[in-house]
């Protein structure tokens, strides 16, 4: 546990969004566990990085080997809303797949969307995750246009349900 997590632990604080995220990411690694995809040294297990991808602590030597990240899934909180004292917290993710092929038919897109579909196909059949969220409709989904080979990208946009502050129950008795 990081120096940050003891410290929100003791101090007492919600942090009701981080831990959506980190169920997300929890339940991310179930869903991935032992699946291989496109990655520099062949085909990988998905690495699941929580809002950003590390920095690098060697140079750029090591942009096309086995310690390169790809194939990952970056899992980035991107915002939330509170909409009234009755409803629950939303709290927005972005789920950015990479993969890596350096094939002549291009074909890594391939695994992003297999990637994807396999996250959408869970969120759809089974919303709930980590005991209290839930991800709502509309999914959102989207395979990037530009060309980045040998690296392919997508990305799933999910909206969970998580719970909100509520005003106290004894001061709402008596308004």
């Amino acid at each position: 546990m990081s120096d940050y997590s003891n410290y929100v632990e003791q101090a007492g604080i919600g942090r009701t969004p981080q831990l959506c995220q980190d169920a997300l990411v929890e339940m991310l690694k179930e869903l991935f566990a032992g699946k291989k995809y496109t990655g520099q040294e062949g085909r990988e297990e998905l690495t699941i990085y929580k809002q950003d991808l590390p920095i690098p602590e060697d140079n750029d030597v090591d942009a096309d080997t086995e310690a390169a990240a790809a194939p990952y899934i970056v899992v980035q909180m991107t915002g939330g809303e509170i909409a009234d004292d009755d409803s629950p917290q939303t709290v927005e993710f972005s789920l950015i797949i990479c993969c890596y092929d350096t094939g002549v038919k291009r074909e890594g897109y391939q695994d992003v969307t297999n990637i994807k579909e396999d996250i959408i196909q869970r969120v759809c059949t089974a919303p709930y995750f980590g005991g209290v969220f839930t991800i709502l409709k509309p999914i959102a989904w989207a395979l990037q246009i530009q060309d980045t080979a040998p690296y392919y990208f997508g990305a799933c946009t999910l909206t969970c349900t998580a719970p909100a502050m509520t005003q106290d129950t004894v001061l709402k008795e008596l308004l």
